[in-house]
């Protein structure tokens, strides 16, 4: 996999929940999530046979890499549902490994199609770049802004000393309060790097 290209897709319009993209989540052959907003995206990033543990599309289908008849890669056909004790523990494992990648720290599904539908929403919420769909929704206090990507959510608060105030909701639904994590006791108190940590809906509306 180029590693330089990893930011690879866009959140899809969350305003349309029936849709149905062909998106793929790639786990490889090192554990780590790659989310493709297209079968041709992830084709040209991926480089050999193995590289793809798992193609993962949104039906929780558990994919593989072929080749084709002129030796190039290829999607193969599915194998069936993907296995939810492996993939959860994959999953897991990349988190702890990675956890400044993965700053939306969600509960943690109990069952395999939610665990497949929060892959897909973390992985292009994280990547976002640009506004696509519906906006995420800050609280400060008593002031709402509608931002529209996750990264401008950090830059929002950014300039926050503390964020005991602060309470955000991602395009999808689920309510986050934000800590930010100081990697040094000296460090001024608006530094350091901010994750997102989910609430339940009656406790972000009691902050």
């Amino acid at each position: 996999m180029k590693r330089t290209a990893l930011i690879k897709g866009t959140a899809p319009d969350a305003t349309a929940p029936r849709t149905r993209p062909k998106d793929y989540v790639v786990v490889d052959d090192i554990g780590e999530f790659t989310y493709y907003r297209s079968e041709a995206a992830m084709l040209e990033d991926l480089e050999y046979l193995d590289e793809a543990a798992c193609v993962l599309d949104r039906e929780g289908n558990d994919c593989r890499l072929t080749l084709d008849k002129d030796r190039n890669l290829c999607l193969g056909p599915s194998l069936g549902p993907v296995e939810f004790s492996w993939l959860r523990q994959a999953w897991m494992n990349n988190r702890h490994r990675n956890l400044p990648a993965h700053r939306l720290q969600r509960f943690f599904p109990a069952t395999r199609e939610a665990l497949v539908a929060e892959l897909f929403e973390i992985l292009t919420l994280e990547r976002a770049r640009n506004a696509n769909g519906t906006p995420w929704v800050l609280h400060v206090g008593e002031e709402e802004t509608h931002p529209a990507t996750l990264r401008d959510i950090d830059g929002l608060l950014a300039g926050l000393d503390h964020l005991e105030q602060a309470t955000v909701r991602d395009p999808f639904g689920h309510e986050y309060r934000p800590v930010r994590h100081q990697t040094h006791r000296h460090l001024a108190p608006g530094s350091g790097s901010v994750y997102y940590v989910e609430v339940k809906p009656t406790e972000a509306l009691s902050c």
